[in-house]
């Protein structure tokens, strides 16, 4: 009985541990953990401060699912109002298989970065690739996991166009 105690209580610790909102507070994403992919060996950090909107993808060169979606990523970086607020923030990956991966399926005007290690994915709980994150003023307001579908698209334009005003 004192054993069944115990793990109750650990049931319902960890439980409430796991409920707990990472986002009240936004992710306040440090640019000195964010490098340019293409210039990573100069150190370049990437200054993100003045975003008012950003749509991150968490990719990898190895994932299917991300080359199925990496032109709707694409399109998007093109549309008007969206030019400067799609990044691809490269996860758990090699330097030379994802610039294989951007040289293969095309760039856009999307920014690929890099955070080595991994410490914004974990801070904004990222399960896996591919996902994508709706960033306002540096708050997660929308999480797409798994990869964007053409319907995902069009409600991120419809709903989140007005940011880039």
């Amino acid at each position: 009985c004192q054993f069944m105690k115990i793990k109750l209580l650990i049931f319902v610790l960890l439980i409430s541990f796991c409920s707990s909102n990472a986002t009240d507070d936004g992710i306040f994403i440090n640019s000195s953990d964010l490098n340019n992919l293409k210039t990573l060996d100069t150190g370049e950090n990437i200054d993100i401060s003045d975003k008012e909107l950003m749509i991150i993808n968490y990719w990898a060169s190895w994932c299917l699912e991300c080359i199925e979606e990496h032109p709707y990523l694409i399109e998007l970086s093109k549309t008007k109002g969206f030019e400067d607020s799609v990044y691809m923030l490269s996860f758990q990956d090699s330097r030379d298989n994802a610039l294989k991966f951007i040289s293969e399926y095309g760039a856009g005007n999307i920014n690929y970065l890099v955070d080595q290690k991994s410490k914004i994915a974990i801070y904004s709980g990222v399960f896996g690739v591919p996902e994508t994150h709706i960033l306002k003023n540096g708050e997660v307001i929308k999480k797409y996991i798994g990869p964007i579908s053409i319907n995902d698209f069009q409600e991120i334009i419809n709903n989140y166009s007005h940011l880039t005003n």
